[in-house]
């Protein structure tokens, strides 16, 4: 894990004063080494004897003083020694917390010695409101990274954030407002934290791209998922009740496919004014609505009564209050416009969101509740427990259509 920082908004005033000398310095302390050993098997032969131990040295980062330390879910997941080692000498083992393949963040624990205090990485963790439409980054803000590329500590590298893009991360998850940057991330420096010239992690890398004529192209998942995912990984480790299903991180899900969608677009092909007249739009919805291709079996969508060829013409998102019952508004009544713009209020949903759907049937406009559910196909994982289903292979694959 490489450290990234950037100017943001908040700091314009300061980018005159900003120095890249200051940043490192301010992060140097958060930043650590990370050797994962693991068993390399000899696949030509399967013999066990061959088997010999590989060493990946990536980085990580500071997240809390008593020593949970945020890195890549998949470069730590098959760790059998895992060490930890500061730039000041101080070396660890650390422990495997937990991780989530889908959305790319493992946490690993040492226990540091008495006289060493851990300085933490400050997290800007705050959900994304598409109402004020306000990021704590913009496009075009130069950015920094220094990490162990190589096992190389103190490698500092530069760039810009070239875009800000509502994208599907390397495992088909759609993230909202993903940071697309031009930084160098070398090995040893995968699913490094973006940083502002505050010191606030914003992002966290996710997608290496380049080869070809695309050189140098990065993607960062905004930290507020980040934070979301580690903090209930810690969570669930710290916990004293029995393992359960909310053990799983939380994978929002609905369970529908948009009629035309891509994939690679979010699905965001608009319907013909044919398929409309067919339908019997209503003029006042005319230019709204999202048509249903298909319900995935036992999902929320199915079970509470939206149907293949239904149009979701409006919506409104409310949270029940379990201890009180009382509904919250959480985003007012809007017409649906697109299929990204509902796949973005689905990703962003917390449990117990309910969706109040207004939805043309035959010719007939009425209200469907659903109660957004946990993806069947979340990865997440802690140490001697499963999250294993019985998908198979050909659901997983259909799966990437849903959302």
């Amino acid at each position: 894990m490489a450290v990234i920082l950037t100017a943001s908004l908040a700091g314009q005033a300061l980018a005159q004063d900003y120095k890249a000398i200051d940043v490192v310095d301010e992060v140097r302390d958060s930043v650590v080494s990370i050797d994962i050993n693991s068993l390399a098997v000899n696949y030509a032969t399967f013999d066990i004897s061959t088997q010999s131990l590989l060493t990946r040295q990536i980085t990580g980062v500071v997240y809390t003083e008593n020593g949970y330390i945020l890195t890549d879910s998949n470069s730590i997941d098959d760790g059998i020694y895992i060490n930890v080692r500061f730039e000041d000498g101080h070396e660890y083992e650390a422990e495997f917390i937990g991780a989530d393949l889908q959305y790319g963040v493992g946490v690993i624990k040492i226990n540091p010695d008495a006289d060493h205090d851990l300085k933490p990485i400050k997290m800007r963790g705050e959900l994304y409101n598409s109402d004020i439409g306000s990021l704590p980054y913009e496009q075009g803000e130069p950015v920094l990274a220094i990490g162990y590329s190589g096992g190389y500590g103190g490698t500092v590298t530069s760039g810009i954030i070239s875009a800000i893009r509502t994208f599907r991360n390397s495992r088909k998850i759609l993230i909202p407002n993903m940071i697309q940057a031009d930084v160098p991330i070398n090995i040893g420096n995968e699913g490094c934290p973006l940083f502002n010239d505050l010191g606030e992690v914003i992002g966290f890398h996710d997608i290496q791209g380049g080869g070809g004529s695309l050189q140098r192209i990065s993607f960062f998942s905004p930290s507020w998922i980040v934070k979301r995912v580690a903090d209930e990984i810690i969570s669930n480790h710290e916990s004293t009740r029995p393992a359960n299903d909310e053990d799983v991180v939380w994978h929002p899900w609905l369970g529908i496919q948009p009629y035309a969608g891509s994939q690679g677009t979010s699905g965001l092909r608009t319907q013909s004014d044919d398929l409309k007249m067919f339908f019997g739009m209503p003029d006042q919805y005319w230019d709204t609505g999202i048509l249903i291709n298909g319900v995935w079996r036992e999902g929320p969508a199915a079970e509470y009564g939206l149907r293949r060829m239904d149009w979701l013409m409006t919506v409104t998102v409310v949270n029940q209050d379990a201890n009180t019952g009382e509904d919250t508004v959480k985003v007012p009544y809007q017409l649906i416009k697109n299929v990204q713009q509902l796949e973005v209020l689905v990703s962003t949903a917390q449990r117990d969101d309910i969706f109040i759907f207004g939805i043309l049937r035959n010719g007939n406009l009425f209200d469907v509740e659903v109660t957004i559910g946990q993806h069947p196909a979340a990865t997440a994982y802690l140490p001697d427990s499963s999250s294993d289903s019985n998908l198979t292979r050909s659901d997983l694959a259909r799966m990437s259509e849903f959302f």
